[in-house]
């Protein structure tokens, strides 16, 4: 059985009072604005700053501590023409933060150069032996981007040397600082920045700020790679950042970027925060993984358009690489967690294993696995690597007590470097198994998946893609809606992909058709393409543009397959007759005045249940619901509680279907009304409805719209129009509401053909 990788976690969501007043404001769809009230954005004010950033946006860079002190010295430095060195980090965080602090000084006039740390001969961070070679080859001012508050010795050294440091950082802050000229850190702990999230480029980007006197458009793209590959949050000004940046990425006339669009396939004026973290970032990132990066800061500075072209080639062809020695080294790390079940943490080492990508592929175990994973790489009688984590497992705490036995570690909770002696790997299995029993990871649920609502196939269209784009940019802190996907019918399954990896279900809901994928299942294939009815699954949306036609698709984020339902009988009724009450089974109904009237006319060993709120759970041989719910949420609540072998439906009424009247027919009625300003109720009620061209109940129902949004009163039987009611959402009434309630059972219930209503009640009892 498959079951979900996460909890499904529904979303509380706010008052919908406070909802329906902000949306009417601000004009957005109650749903957007859902989503807005429960992420903390809670009134029009911060909405407004949220979904429309301004330059207003960005803070004083002088709020930052030490700024003041930092720009003093890069001045003096400047006009003494001392030469200056950026020391950067070899990730696409460092490589923009690199460029975009080198750029920044180039424009000043400094003597300036970069370095990248060799990520397999230097490590991550400040390292006493580069620094000593920099003040050798003339460096007189250094200045730390997206690293440097944790280098307490090297720092110290350069001190001790006449080397001033200016760090600028966003990591974790140590206990002790580092005793540099200046530290820029949005979390200093003696400054009071107003937003402590920004990310290396971020930092470097206000840096910028202060030097250049103004904001720097330029570097809005560097910016904002930088900040949307570092997974920080994109909030307050990481937001304006992401969200000003992915328009000048889209404008960008940096020769390596376009070389980079170009080689990826592209389209420069689509560049969105999903580009940035799957297509981008990866290819940058690559070079760091694979070689120096050095070049990876060259290829964002240069511009020479043939040298971009060289250096995007390598960047592309570093990936590739990249990619597949993750596949193979995946392939080789998971047979290997076969082979050893029952850790809680999986460790597994092998030789050759490239230590570039071992953290890749310790997030692919964790995908896979749901536990934690530590990679190895054995060589020269150590195992080195890296390990990811769950959020119920706190990786560093594990590991920290335990330096004993570790030639090397750093981290934080959801990550790790270490290097063990090659005959210590096994005692590293069991110190990782024991402090996860210890931090009760056996007990741990699953981490949650935070779901927005639940949505009928139908109402995935293109408009509601537009709404919700109105949220961009997405990542940590606003995160993409994910929804759970109800009312469909699977028309078709198959793999798909080069190595059949990938699903593709094609759904359908009456008119609706619309395309689900779901990548890397290639293991679950099997058992999804047997049972394809019964998948359940969480999605986001997307748009599908192919051939100039553009159609909305859900991306599966995760998926199972439901527990055996009831049998479902389909036998709709129209009327009640005596053949339909003969067998000794349990008959439910919704309106109680109906079981009343029926009861006698049960068999004599036959149950007759009455739905209430009271419901408590029941197991049954067989049910037969008789009649038809007032909404599809009581319907819900039944199927959730009383649990048949088989389930028949008849879903009988004798009440005529009445069509909810169009945007239009309101608008006539509501011009008669102004026109002739009363009306004698009920007597002139078919004389509207004929003038209007309505059912009888159809201008009824518009009249009690009316009177609920207060653009009438009624008194003595006279309806007046009210010229000074305010502005009211018809939507919003109870009648409105209450008639839609009952047009969506009509076509849910009533009108949907059989496998679409079986698919519809199975997946809900």
């Amino acid at each position: 059985m498959i079951t979900p990788k996460y909890e499904w976690k529904k979303q509380d969501l706010p008052e919908k009072e406070n909802v329906d007043e902000i949306a009417t404001e601000l004009g957005l769809s109650p749903l957007v604005t859902e989503i807005l009230v429960a992420r903390g954005q809670d009134t029009v004010a911060k909405i407004k700053r949220f979904l429309e950033p301004t330059s207003e946006s960005f803070y004083d860079p002088y709020q930052l501590f030490d700024m003041q002190r930092a720009i003093e010295r890069i001045q003096d430095a400047i006009v003494n023409e001392e030469h200056i060195t950026v020391y950067g980090d070899y990730d696409v965080d460092g490589l923009t933060s690199t460029a975009i602090m080198y750029e920044a000084l180039l424009q000043l006039g400094a003597d300036v150069d970069y370095y990248i740390p060799d990520r397999f001969q230097d490590g991550y961070g400040p390292n006493k032996e580069v620094y000593a070679r920099l003040l050798e080859q003339g460096t007189e001012l250094l200045v730390t981007v997206d690293n440097g508050v944790a280098g307490l010795e090297a720092i110290t050294y350069a001190k001790e040397q006449g080397l001033d440091v200016i760090v600028t950082d966003h990591h974790e802050l140590p206990a002790q600082l580092p005793p540099a000229y200046a530290v820029i850190h949005p979390r200093h702990p003696k400054g009071d920045y107003p937003f402590a999230d920004l990310s290396g480029a971020g930092v470097a980007f206000k840096m910028a700020q202060a030097m250049l006197e103004e904001i720097p458009e330029d570097f809005l793209d560097l910016a904002a790679l930088g900040t949307i590959a570092d997974l920080v949050s994109l909030t307050d000004e990481n937001r304006a950042l992401a969200k000003f940046g992915l328009v000048a990425l889209e404008n960008t006339l940096r020769p390596g970027l376009l070389a980079l669009y170009e080689l990826a396939g592209l389209n420069e004026k689509e560049i969105t925060e999903q580009t940035v973290g799957f297509t981008l970032a990866p290819r940058l990132n690559a070079i760091g993984r694979m070689q120096h990066a050095q070049i990876g800061v060259e290829l964002l500075t240069t511009l020479d358009e043939e040298r971009a072209q060289e250096l995007a080639k390598k960047a592309q062809a570093l990936n590739a690489k990249r990619q597949e020695i993750v596949e193979k080294i995946t392939t080789e790390a998971l047979a290997k967690v076969a082979k050893a079940p029952g850790h809680l943490v999986d460790v597994v080492a092998g030789t050759d294993w490239h230590e570039g990508v071992l953290g890749i592929v310790a997030s692919r175990l964790v995908e896979k696995t749901g536990r934690p994973a530590v990679v190895l790489n054995l060589a020269n009688g150590e195992a080195k690597g890296s390990g990811r984590s769950v959020e119920a497992f706190h990786l560093f705490d594990a590991l920290d007590g335990h330096r004993e036995f570790l030639e090397s570690f750093g981290g934080h909770h959801m990550a790790c470097g270490v290097t063990v002696l090659q005959t210590n790997i096994e005692k590293l299995q069991q110190i990782l198994d024991t402090e996860a029993k210890h931090q009760k990871l056996d007990q741990a649920k699953a981490q949650a998946l935070a779901i927005v609502s639940s949505l009928s196939l139908s109402e995935v269209d293109l408009n509601l893609l537009d709404e919700l784009a109105k949220l961009a940019p997405f990542g940590t802190g606003n995160e993409l809606p994910l929804f759970e996907i109800n009312d469909h019918q699977v028309v078709s399954a198959k793999a798909i992909g080069k190595n059949n990896d990938h699903l593709r279900l094609e759904l359908k809901n009456g008119a609706t058709e619309i395309t689900a994928l779901a990548f890397g299942v290639k293991e679950e294939l099997p058992e999804l393409l047997q049972a394809p009815a019964d998948i359940q699954f969480v999605a986001s949306l997307a748009k599908n543009e192919w051939r100039g036609q553009v159609k909305p698709q859900l991306l599966i984020k995760d998926l199972s397959l439901a527990e055996k339902h009831a049998k479902v009988v389909i036998e709709r009724k129209v009327k009640l007759t005596q053949e339909m009450f003969l067998r000794p089974v349990t008959y439910g109904f919704f309106n109680p005045q109906l079981a009343q009237k029926l009861r006698p006319h049960l068999p004599a060993l036959a149950q007759c249940l009455v739905f209430d709120k009271n419901l408590t759970t029941t197991d049954l041989d067989e049910l037969v619901l008789v009649d038809l719910p007032a909404n599809l949420t009581q319907l819900e609540f039944v199927l959730k509680r009383v649990r048949p072998k088989t389930m028949r439906v008849h879903f009988y009424t004798k009440k005529q279907e009445v069509l909810l009247p169009t945007r239009a027919e309101f608008g006539k009625v509501y011009k008669l009304m102004q026109r002739y300003q009363k009306i004698t109720f009920p007597d002139d009620l078919a004389a509207l409805a004929k003038t209007c061209a309505l059912e009888d109940d159809q201008a009824l129902l518009i009249l009690k719209v009316f009177f609920e949004a207060g653009f009438v009163t009624i008194n003595k039987g006279i309806l007046s129009f009210n010229a000074s009611a305010k502005a009211h959402r018809l939507e919003d009434t109870p009648s409105y509401q209450s008639q839609r309630a009952k047009q969506q059972v009509v076509a849910t219930l009533l009108k949907s053909d059989e496998g679409t209503l079986k698919h519809w009640l199975s997946a809900r009892s």
